[in-house]
């Protein structure tokens, strides 16, 4: 979750994060010629030297600095508690966006990305989204939908080519392997039982988190899993003003691009999305067209008209998107009547 900043900023400090440490450079909007660089590891105990350090420069973690890193999933988790916990202005951007802001450059090591980093958040410091941290529960979500996502990939590569050699009719080779590695896909599908079993019982027990569930699963087409990722990557269903932005989010949203009288090319979808939640939506959207009448005569009907059957797919995850917004939104179960009032 995030929240916008307004304060006169004395300090920038730009983090760079890495498995085992992370480098830090102050700049200050007075003195912007003068730098200061150094590195801490990712301990309990180099969190702590990174404060003193801040402290020897007189630098305090306060409203008066603004401290930026890049979002590196699991690395950055220690660090952004710590600062959390010591109410720091936290910004932690998308590493994209860091990237195309600096321009053009060659080469690069921890020490200048430190720099880069704390010269983007001078410089863009009035856009700047001060990081909250999420819900206890929802965060002990991600992990577990995570690690779900893990073995289900363990268990495609280890099926799939057992598959391809039954059509390629080698049956006796197709046999011996299956047979070998039985005990591990056994063993991954009751890892993924009990995933789920512990994934249900965390939104089953937050009262809140279980209606949200509930009324996105309301919606045709959406299953329990995808109620849940959509929960969890819009940190509860808060991360957005509407459903567009929620939409766009998913990877769902086409875009049209153009250049002077001649050049036109289709809309398309940007890669810049969460692509999880767009598999899973696309799953949805199979089921949907299959299950609920509106969409289904609305696939048919582009079809007919000759649109791209991808094209039609694609606004049919849309449709849903903005579905599963209103009807969290409304705090009320879909119905069928209801779906006029979703975009």
């Amino acid at each position: 979750m995030f929240k916008s900043m307004s304060k006169v900023l004395k300090n920038f400090v730009g983090i760079d994060i890495s498995k085992t440490w992370f480098d830090a450079a102050i700049i200050s909007p007075n003195n912007g010629s003068e730098a200061f660089h150094q590195q801490f590891a990712q301990t309990p105990e180099g969190y702590y030297k990174f404060k003193q350090w801040l402290c020897h420069h007189a630098v305090l973690i306060n409203d008066e600095t603004l401290l930026c890193m890049e979002y590196t999933g699991v690395y950055n988790t220690g660090l952004v508690q710590f600062l959390v916990n010591e109410k720091a202005h936290l910004w932690v951007e998308m590493p994209l966006r860091i990237k195309r802001a600096s321009g053009l450059q060659r080469g690069s090591d921890d020490k200048s990305a430190a720099l880069k980093i704390a010269w983007y958040a001078l410089r863009y410091a009035d856009q700047a989204k001060l990081w909250k941290p999420c819900d206890t529960s929802i965060e002990r979500l991600r992990n577990l939908i995570t690690q779900r996502e893990r073995i289900v990939n363990s268990l495609k590569h280890l099926t799939v080519p057992l598959e391809e050699l039954k059509q390629c009719g080698c049956i006796t080779d197709a046999k011996l392997v299956e047979q070998s590695q039985k005990p591990a896909i056994k063993a991954l599908k009751a890892a993924k039982e009990k995933i789920e079993s512990l994934i249900a019982k965390i939104v089953q027990q937050d009262e809140q988190l279980c209606k949200k569930v509930k009324f996105a699963q309301s919606v045709n087409g959406i299953g329990i899993v995808t109620a849940t990722a959509l929960l969890v990557y819009t940190k509860g269903f808060t991360a957005f003003d509407n459903a567009k932005e929620m939409a766009c989010y998913c990877g769902v949203v086409p875009f049209s691009k153009t250049s002077g009288s001649s050049v036109r090319y289709k809309p398309s979808v940007s890669p810049f999305a969460n692509m999880k939640l767009k598999k899973l939506l696309h799953l949805c959207a199979m089921s949907a067209i299959q299950n609920d009448a509106e969409l289904k005569l609305y696939y048919q009907r582009k079809i007919l008209e000759g649109k791209n059957k991808m094209s039609v797919i694609n606004a049919v995850r849309n449709k849903l998107v903005h579905r599963v917004f209103a009807v969290v939104r409304d705090e009320r179960m879909f119905e069928d009547k209801y779906a006029v009032n979703c975009a």
